[in-house]
């Protein structure tokens, strides 16, 4: 059994074109690991002055302890060794990020969509290696009402798949919590957030700590990351597996079919957030 601890971010793209990003990503976590990597962020968090109740985020609340004492160096500095331990557990990530500005659905449409590529991707993954799996996600902010559409959504998952996935890994329903009462679930905000921010074109905090991150993030049977561990939508922005993973090659692996990185006909065959 495994678990995938699920979290969203929504951010605006630095890059020319690019508009509000909607993402949904996590880690995946070997039973195993669950208990021994919450005893390493606690070891971890106390060595960096954190009081034991402060929530690890990407984007920390303002007045949170984080946000006001643990800045610059000394944040990307705690966060890696949260990533590096997270690794040396082999705990695995998945992101999925949605350019709404490049496309006709937006907000709680465009989320789905990013479950509908997640939960493909687990089926996947999990799939080949005859492994199953619960889904815990942060509880969705707005109350009641807001957690009851999250969740019927993902039973509808469970219960009859994607067009591309069946559900039997499944084992429940997602199950919900409050993530500042679960390490776990920090990390999925520090993945996803990270992530999102290399495809946002955010580099200054982010790329320090993906270059934790990307080693996590699942692989096709080619071994590259695009497409897999980190999917991007719509497809005209491939170029940013280019960009954002170093990959020379994007593989459409239904048609067993490799196309070279940056092609020109596409947004950012240069990396505009760069220059």
């Amino acid at each position: 059994m495994e678990i995938f601890f699920a979290d969203d971010s929504t951010q605006n793209g630095a890059r020319d074109g690019m508009g509000q990003l909607v993402a949904f990503g996590g880690a995946l976590f070997p039973e195993k690991s669950v208990r021994p990597f919450a005893e390493m962020v606690d070891s971890i968090a106390e060595s960096c002055g954190i009081p034991a109740r402060d929530e690890i985020k990407w984007s920390p609340k303002k007045g949170s302890w984080i946000r006001e004492n643990l800045v610059g160096d000394a944040r990307t500095d705690c966060y890696r060794q949260i990533i590096s331990a997270a690794r040396e557990l082999g705990i695995q990530a998945l992101v999925i990020v949605w350019d709404t500005g490049r496309t006709t659905l937006k907000g709680e449409k465009a989320f789905e969509k990013c479950l509908d590529f997640a939960f493909e991707r687990l089926s996947v993954n999990l799939s080949k290696r005859n492994e199953h799996a619960l889904i815990i996600a942060d509880r969705p902010g707005g109350g009641k009402k807001e957690e009851a559409s999250f969740l019927e959504n993902f039973l509808n998952r469970v219960e009859s798949g994607t067009e591309y996935s069946m559900p039997e890994w499944c084992s429940l329903n997602v199950l919900t919590t409050p993530s500042k009462l679960l390490r776990q679930l920090q990390l999925a905000d520090l993945i996803t957030g990270i992530t999102t921010a290399m495809v946002a074109g955010q580099y200054k905090y982010a790329a320090p700590l993906f270059e934790e991150v990307k080693p996590m993030l699942l692989r096709n049977y080619d071994g590259t990351i695009g497409g897999t561990g980190l999917k991007v939508f719509p497809d005209s922005l491939w170029n940013l597996y280019h960009w954002v993973l170093g990959e020379e090659v994007f593989w459409k692996v239904r048609e067993s079919a490799g196309i070279e990185l940056p092609m020109e006909r596409l947004p950012y065959a240069t990396d505009d957030a760069r220059s």
